[in-house]
């Protein structure tokens, strides 16, 4: 089950003392500042896995204001981590009577309450946040909403609070990314295809992003891409668990298309079998049952259900390992990078592995390639002949 987002920003300050720097302010004790001080190390001590210490720091803020909401919401945080459900409870409810119009508390114990299933106590929470014209995360809400509503199995409410998040935050990853799978999980392919275009557009290559071009290409039944991104997917993440269900899996990507392909092809000799014996024609209908029989049975005879594709990745093919000192008859010596062009599709392109690219043009790993930014296809000791 996924976990909903709970929004809880971590303070990371320094090192931690019995005394801290600025508690206080002439000869008087500033309690307040003191006690979001504590709140800080206690966040700061959860995100690195000390829960005694967190523990110790956000009691010690709850003795030093106990009217802030913000000590009351950060304990509320660490209950749950714990899954001590009641006190987290209670903890949220404190802290949302001292800051009833706080949206982000209200974020948070909406996805705090769909993790314990109670979907319309959680509702109401991510509405009041919506509600709240200050609030700036809205996206991040709506994306909660899709993930509560896809837990109780309406789809169709998902997709629609995801595409609400997208309004508010058109290049947020990890809705795109949702909203693929819900799509992909419904085969609904050519939105799949658009929605994961927008988010390669916005996010790193991943093994799961790899994954789902198979999945999508697989389902359009343009099995060629499939499996070149299949490839592609063992070579960059070959300890990942999407690539050991490719490797197990891979022949689902070629079987298919001998089949479609021997379909064609017998399809169209029976034709013109049918056809030379309405003629009544025995020399006929031997020549070309003789003309079939050895025309060469490639890919051109198979046809995807989506014609659409694009025609960079229906010329793709699976990555091979070239040798890097020799230049490929096919390839020119560079690419010019155009516009929403990334690393991996001109790999494809090219029948190039991408960590060749990245070599032979000294990129890592977050290199962003630039609009008209020349990318050598060739290894350096060619890249001026």
């Amino acid at each position: 089950m996924r976990k909903v987002v709970l929004a809880l920003v971590l303070i990371v300050t320094g090192c931690v003392s019995q005394t801290q720097p600025g508690d206080y302010i002439g000869d008087e004790f500033d309690q307040e500042r003191a006690a979001k001080t504590r709140i800080s190390l206690g966040l700061t001590y959860l995100k690195n896995g000390n829960y005694s210490q967190a523990k110790a720091n956000l009691d010690q803020a709850l003795q030093y204001a106990p009217r802030l909401a913000d000590t009351h919401y950060s304990l509320a945080y660490y209950y749950q981590l714990v899954g001590e459900t009641q006190r987290a409870d209670e903890s949220y409810s404190n802290a949302l009577q001292l800051a009833p119009r706080n949206a982000d508390i209200a974020n948070s114990y909406g996805a705090f309450l769909c993790q314990l299933k109670r979907y319309e106590d959680a509702n109401e929470y991510f509405e009041s946040a919506l509600n709240n014209r200050q609030y700036a995360n809205a996206a991040e809400t709506y994306e909660n909403m899709a993930l509560c509503a896809q837990e109780q199995g309406r789809t169709e409410a998902a997709v629609a609070y995801l595409q609400s998040a997208l309004n508010h935050q058109p290049s947020r990853a990890k809705s795109l990314f949702l909203l693929t799978e819900l799509y992909i999980d419904n085969a609904q392919w050519a939105k799949a295809r658009a929605s994961l275009r927008k988010y390669e557009r916005v996010a790193r290559v991943s093994a799961e992003s790899l994954w789902l071009q198979v999945k999508v290409a697989e389902g359009l039944k343009d099995y060629h891409t499939a499996k070149g991104y299949g490839d592609m997917l063992m070579t960059m993440f070959p300890q990942s668990a999407q690539a050991k269900v490719y490797k197990e899996q891979k022949d689902n990507w070629v079987r298919p298309q001998i089949e479609v392909t021997r379909k064609k092809t017998s399809s169209k000799l029976n034709d013109l079998v049918n056809e030379s014996e309405t003629n009544h024609s025995e020399e006929t209908q031997r020549d070309v049952a003789q003309s079939e029989m050895k025309e060469p049975k490639t890919e051109k005879a198979v046809e995807t259900e989506d014609t659409s594709i694009e025609s960079v990745r229906n010329q793709t093919v699976p990555l091979q390992d070239k040798p890097e000192n020799t230049l490929s008859q096919k390839n020119p010596p560079f690419h010019i990078v155009q516009t929403k062009e990334n690393l991996y599709r001109i790999s494809l392109l090219y029948n190039l592995k991408m960590s060749t690219l990245q070599k032979w043009n000294q990129l890592d790993d977050s290199a962003v390639l630039k609009t008209g930014t020349r990318l050598w296809l060739v290894p350096p000791e060619q890249q001026h002949q």
